[in-house]
């Protein structure tokens, strides 16, 4: 037997090895996820809690089981006649009616959209990333984790926000667009 032929099954070997060891860093290619405008109530009351709002952003969107380590890449625009809202922890939850007991729903009025306010300590599991804003401006963002990853699989995601730093109030927006979504395989 020639040396390259008693190389050939070490070599075979090591490289099923490496193939087998990096499931789930095979990068898939990105597509695009529709923009999402998410109308945001007055904030001022809202310290220690995520606030989700009853827009669907994924609605329909669903993924492969097979694919996992979601990413969603783009910008938010923050519009506001006088909010100062700078900072923002990003949540996602599948749907709104399975939450747990320290969730209160609240329903549209004048001066709020219609909402579900939960503990932000309880929402842990659910947090996907934070956004750092400017008024007016289209800051980059970057979002993942498993909650988002369970999102996707369902075809469902509702966002849900804690106001970390100044103060949103009724009327202004939320704007998440030219969102990019990737996962591994």
């Amino acid at each position: 037997m020639n040396r390259p032929a008693r190389l050939m099954p070490a070599v075979l070997s090591v490289a099923a090895s490496l193939l087998l060891g990096s499931c789930g860093l095979i990068p898939t290619p990105s597509v695009d996820v529709p923009d999402s405008t998410l109308n945001l109530p007055d904030s001022g009351t809202l310290n220690g809690k995520v606030v989700y709002l009853y827009t669907d952003s994924l609605k329909g969107n669903s993924v492969p089981a097979a694919l996992s380590r979601f990413k969603v890449e783009g910008n938010a625009t923050y519009t506001t006649a006088a909010g100062t809202l700078s900072r923002v922890g990003m949540y996602i939850r599948p749907d709104l009616s399975n939450v747990p007991a320290t969730c209160t729903e609240y329903p549209a009025s004048l001066a709020t959209p219609r909402m579900l306010v939960c503990s932000e300590a309880g929402e842990q599991a659910q947090a996907i990333g934070t956004l750092t804003l400017k008024a007016g401006q289209g800051m980059p963002f970057s979002l993942g984790g498993a909650a988002l990853d369970a999102a996707a699989r369902g075809g469902h995601g509702y966002f849900g926000m804690s106001f970390s730093e100044g103060r949103s109030l009724f009327g202004d927006t939320l704007k998440l667009s030219e969102m990019k979504a990737s996962a591994r395989l």
